[in-house]
C-alpha cells in the first residue's frame, strides 16, 4: 500500500532551486534511504514530506490525502499522531528532562493510550534508564540522538522520518537502532524514510533514492535474476 506519494514537487529558497520536480512513492512496511551530498536537499525533502515546509508547486499525499490542502491545525495533528520525526539537530526542549521530552508528544495526543508502558519499553530498548531525569544540556550527542528517536516513536506513528539518525551513535547503538527500525517495519508496517550516509542502512534498505541537483533518483539495486542450471 502506498503511504506517501510525492508528485512534481518544487522548492526553492531565494534563487536557489532545492527540489526540481521530485516524484516518488513510498510503501508501508519499508525502509527507504535518502542519500546525497551535503546541501543536496535531503532535509528539505523530509520537511516537505512532514508538512513542515510547503512546496512551491506539487503535491504530497498521505494515505490519499493531500496534506497541503489541510489547515495548519489538522496538519499539525497529523504530524503528532501519524508522522514521527527525528531531527539531525535533535530539537529537544532544553528546559525539561529527557523523560519529559520523550513523553511530550503523547501528552498532547488525546488518543494516546498506555503511555507509561510505551515509555518504559522505549527507555529499556534504547538503554536510556540512566539519563531520563537529566536535561538535554548534560547529555552527549549520542544520548540526545536516542532520546530524539524515542520521542519520534512514542505515538506509534505509521511513518518515521529520520535525518541522520545514526550520525551521533557508535556502531553498536547504530546497529541496534537499525534493528529496531527493521522490526517495526516488518511487524507493524511502519514506513521509514531515512536521510543517511550510514552504509549499513543504505545496504539493507528496501529502497534507495539519491538526491542531487534538485532531483530524487531511484538508486535501488535491481535484483540479479539467477537462472537454474539446465539438467539433462
Amino acid at each position: 500500500m502506498h503511504v506517501i506519494e510525492i508528485a512534481s514537487v518544487h522548492k526553492r529558497f531565494g534563487a536557489r532551486v532545492i527540489l526540481d520536480g521530485v516524484d516518488a512513492v513510498f510503501d508501508e512496511g519499508s525502509i527507504v534511504s535518502l542519500t546525497g551530498p551535503s546541501g543536496s536537499g535531503k532535509t528539505t525533502l523530509l520537511g516537505v514530506i512532514a508538512g513542515m515546509l510547503k512546496p512551491d508547486r506539487g503535491t504530497v499525499t498521505y494515505k490519499g490525502r493531500n496534506i497541503f490542502r489541510m489547515g495548519d491545525l489538522r496538519r499539525s495533528r497529523l504530524r503528532n499522531r501519524e508522522i514521527g520525526y527525528v531531527f539531525q539537530s535533535f530539537n529537544l526542549i532544553s528546559d525539561i528532562s529527557a523523560y519529559q521530552n520523550i513523553v511530550y508528544p503523547a501528552l498532547i495526543n488525546r488518543t494516546a493510550r498506555d503511555i507509561s508502558q510505551r515509555v518504559r519499553h522505549l527507555i529499556e530498548y534504547l538503554d536510556l534508564g540512566g539519563i531520563i531525569r537529566q536535561y538535554p544540556a548534560s547529555l552527549s550527542g549520542g544520548e540526545k540522538q536516542r532520546v530524539a528517536i524515542a520521542r519520534a516513536m512514542i505515538n506509534r506513528p505509521s511513518v518515521i522520518l529520520a535525518d541522520e539518525p545514526t550520525g551521533n551513535l557508535d556502531e553498536a547503538n547504530g546497529t541496534k537502532i537499525f534493528s529496531l527500525f527493521r522490526d517495526l517495519a516488518r511487524e507493524q508496517g511502519v514506513l521509514f524514510i531515512v536521510a543517511t550516509h550510514d552504509k549499513n542502512i543504505i545496504q539493507y534498505s528496501d529502497r534507495h533514492f539519491h538526491v542531487e541537483n534538485g532531483r530524487c533518483a531511484d538508486a535501488t539495486p535491481v535484483p540479479v535474476k539467477r537462472h537454474r542450471k539446465a539438467t539433462s
